[in-house]
Formats: C-alpha cells, structure tokens, sequence
C-alpha cells in the first residue's frame, strides 16, 4: 500500500512537470489568441492598413469602392498591394526571442518601431501591432502586438527576410504606375503629335461604342483620302492601359528646363467626363559622363531607349521606348 502511494506522488510530480513545460517552451501556442496572433487570414475583410514612425511619417492605404488608394490621392500600384496584403495575411510566429534580449527589443521598437494598423472596410481595427529590425540570424523582423511586452521574431512562408522591407512610407512606391488607367470605352478622344513629323500626327474621335474617325491632328495637314480599317483604332486604344511608367521623378532639378524643349510628342487623351489627360515625351539622347552624344559605328546617335514625361497633372516621370514603341502610329497606318 506504501509503495503504491510513493508511485501515484511520483507520477503526479512528473504530470506536473510535464505540464510546466509545455506551458514554458511551448509558449507561442499560448500566446496565440493575443500577443502571437499577427495575420488577418481573410483579406477581403481588410479595407484600410496604416503605418506610422516615430517621425510622423504616415502611409495610408484605403480600400474605396473595390481599389485601393494611397494618402486618400492616389490608385496604389496592384503588384505593391498584393505584397502588402500577403505580409498581412501570412505573417506569423518564427519563435520569442531569449529573455535577456527582451528590454533591449521592446526599447528598439519603442524608439525606431513602425505602428501598424489593420481594419476591416468599417474602420474596425483588427490589429495593431509594432514593426522592428532585423533578427539577429538576418530571416526574421521583431513585432510585438499593441498593449504586450512579449516581442517575438516573425517571418512568412516561403519569404526570407525581414518583413519590416514591405512596410516602407514613401507615398510614390505605392503609388500606380500606369500612365493611362481609364477603360478604353471611357475614351471619347485620343490623339498624338509629332512637332518634327506633322504629317504624321493624327486625331482619332469616338461617333459610336465601336465607331471612330481619324483626321489629321493639324488642321492644315492634307487629310488621306481612303477607307479607314475599321479595327485599327479599337487596336490602339486598347494597348493604352498597358503602358507602365518606369518612375515618378518629380524632384529631377532639370525639370524645368527639359519641359522647354521641343518634345518628340504630345499625347491627348479625354475621357467621357470632359478630363483631358495630356503627356509630353522628351527624347533622352544617350550621352558619355561628358556630355557627348553617342554614335554608333554608322556614326549616328545611338537610339533613345528612355523618355521624360511631363504631365498635366502635375507628374515628372521616365518610360522606357520599347513598350511605348507600340502606340507610336502614323496617321497613314488607319487606313486599307
């Protein structure tokens, strides 16, 4: 009877220790309902994520009528949200940091740590949390929830890295790069001019959902006599939206003075509500660290392969030829 009594308190001792550690080192599991729960899973619940430093520096990322906007001005670039969303939705637990590296990491995140926000399309938040540095091993970022003094080291599936590189600030790496992002049957007008080339600039105007007239773009110009393929306007609005811009580049300080200068065109485009969206593309002439043109071995300038972009609402920008190559038509090539 003794003995058995001396084997029921041994087993009760080793049940206990048993769970004190699983309560110890398995502590994430734990913490999951709070301070360890970082993702939203569901990102069609999420319409709003904000992020503050500790400079005032803030990103506001808005979900209005199915796009996304940034600072309440701009469309966000697609391919930078879908990021955003994955961090959010994916971002979990790697392990908690050693304790004695605790104050230190609370004190970073308190002095260098971004604020993280994310609500539902209701403004209701779902979480906040604060985004560190870098672990010390290089593959995973210190976050700690919003009222916790648990930090942990998190990370995403399949990413290695430090998440904290997809909560940047700055409003034009958001903003969308497209140059023309109405529909193609919003557009009413379109048309490109070629101050070297008059003949060949052109005019095309909408007289019907798939109905349209090409003229030349200056009124002095001789007008082709002949039949329009029918297509071949439809065909050119079409590639509009797919002309990306290569960058913002709004602080250039020699805007003003490549503004001045003859462009290589000018491209109109109006929409249904009566906006006009003008761009003026200067040819960026490739030149050596001194300044001098180019030449090939024929002894011409080499081929512009980039443009600056100047806008009527108020952007400086680069593209790249290549892309833009395909909507550089000629009046002659509407017709049979």
């Amino acid at each position: 009877m003794k003995r058995n009594l001396i084997l029921l308190l041994i087993l009760a001792v080793l049940a206990g220790g048993v769970w004190w550690a699983s309560k110890t080192f398995n502590k994430p599991s734990t913490l999951s309902d709070y301070e360890g729960s970082f993702a939203v899973p569901d990102t069609n619940l999420i319409g709003h994520i904000h992020v503050l430093d500790r400079n005032g520096k803030t990103l506001s990322l808005d979900r209005i009528n199915g796009r996304w906007h940034v600072n309440d001005i701009y469309l966000v670039e697609p391919r930078v949200m879908e990021e955003m969303l994955e961090t959010v939705s994916q971002i979990e637990v790697k392990y908690i940091p050693p304790a004695s590296m605790i104050p230190n990491i609370i004190k970073s995140l308190g002095a260098h740590g971004r604020r993280v926000v994310v609500s539902d399309l209701d403004g209701k938040m779902l979480k906040t949390y604060y985004v560190g540095g870098v672990s010390p091993e290089g593959s995973g970022t210190y976050v700690m929830m919003e009222g916790s003094d648990q930090p942990f080291v998190v990370t995403m599936k399949y990413f290695y890295g430090s998440v904290s590189a997809r909560f940047y600030l700055d409003e034009k790496d958001w903003r969308d790069r497209s140059l023309f992002p109405m529909s193609v049957d919003n557009i009413v007008s379109f048309a490109i001019e070629y101050p070297r080339f008059r003949d060949k600039s052109f005019k095309i105007e909408r007289k019907g959902p798939n109905a349209f007239t090409v003229k030349p773009f200056y009124e002095l110009s001789k007008a082709i006599e002949g039949d329009i393929n029918p297509d071949r306007p439809a065909e050119l609005l079409s590639r509009l939206k797919e002309l990306r811009i290569e960058g913002f580049n709004n602080e250039n300080p020699e805007r003003d003075s490549i503004s001045k200068t003859l462009p290589f065109c000018v491209i109109y485009v109006t929409t249904k509500d009566g906006k006009e969206r003008i761009t003026t593309l200067h040819s960026i002439v490739p030149q050596d660290i001194d300044g001098a043109i180019l030449l090939g071995n024929n002894g011409q300038p080499l081929p512009v392969e980039r443009y600056h972009v100047n806008s009527n609402w108020g952007d400086f920008m680069m593209v790249q030829h290549q892309p833009f190559s395909r909507i550089f038509w000629s009046y002659d090539m509407f017709f049979k």
